[in-house]
């Protein structure tokens, strides 16, 4: 008997041992040296685009502010250059890092006027020095006094390849895309917005239904709200967007009477649309401007 508990005792023990050599096989680097080196990734990455980086950008995790399109270069391991969509201001250099945390975190870590004006108290955006040409010029100011348009300065980085990179918000945990676009492109977006930005009196059509879309913020004009109700429930949903050269990216995917969709382009104005209409690819949805 005790032999065989001596030959049992052997045998896990070897077991053991054989666990432990295949685990050291998968598992050469330490946790922290794996850190390590997708911070590293992440540095190559960012920099490795030499055009510019597309960023989808919403602030806020109620998305009432809605979303904007900024165009981010950096240029080395500490610069970073932001240009927006929304305002006229020239691009504007300030320094990033990309540090271990929960995984490898992206900090713009200097103050930009541009990116950091979302992350302004109100007591900060409405004053004259920190606004932006063309852009929210109020000396009312936007959002709550202490909060502003809550934006961040800090994401964790999900995703790093060459074609995109996805970042998560540490405060808000929207999902930030960063995709490679060319120079060239950026004229086009910043023309979508002077566009469609002026249009207004919202409705959604579908299913032989008219349904009334309120702004969620009347000056920033990038979310909608619409009462959607059904037999059952009455839900009133925020839809927040984008402006792009083709008409409105969406945050994510949105449904109204059972159509989904997720960006709509721009119908020019004809017959009874006389400011023109946002609808998906087989036209059963349209969101109409009035105004």
């Amino acid at each position: 008997m005790k032999i065989k508990s001596f030959i049992l005792g052997i045998s896990i023990l070897s077991l053991a041992t054989s666990c432990e050599k295949k685990m050291d096989k998968i598992f050469d680097e330490n946790p922290t040296d794996r850190l390590n080196m997708t911070v590293e990734k992440v540095y190559s990455t960012l920099q490795a685009n030499t055009s510019s980086w597309l960023m989808e950008y919403y602030p806020s995790n109620a998305l009432e502010f809605g979303g904007y399109t900024l165009f981010v270069k950096f240029q080395n391991s500490t610069n970073v250059v932001f240009e927006g969509d929304f305002t006229t201001k020239e691009a504007t250099t300030s320094t990033y890092t990309v540090v271990p945390g929960a995984g490898p975190i992206l900090t713009f870590d200097t103050y930009n006027p541009i990116f950091h004006f979302f992350a302004l108290p109100q007591y900060y955006n409405k004053n004259s020095a920190y606004q932006l040409p063309g852009f929210i010029n109020t000396t009312a100011g936007i959002g709550a006094s202490n909060e502003g348009m809550k934006g961040e300065n800090d994401f964790l980085v999900l995703k790093a390849s060459a074609d995109s990179v996805i970042l998560e918000g540490r405060k808000s945990y929207n999902i930030a895309v960063l995709t490679a676009v060319n120079a060239s492109e950026i004229a086009a977006y910043k023309a979508a917005v002077t566009k469609f930005f002026p249009l207004g009196g919202y409705s959604f059509e579908v299913g032989g239904e008219t349904i009334a879309a309120t702004f969620a913020n009347s000056l920033t004009k990038r979310a909608l709200r619409a009462t959607i109700t059904s037999e059952t429930t009455s839900t009133t949903t925020t839809f927040s967007y984008r402006f792009t050269p083709n008409g409105l990216s969406f945050y994510k995917e949105y449904e109204i009477g059972g159509v989904k969709f997720k960006t709509l382009k721009y119908v020019e104005p004809t017959g009874a649309y006389i400011k023109g209409y946002f609808t998906n690819n087989e036209g059963t949805i349209k969101l109409v401007p009035s105004t």
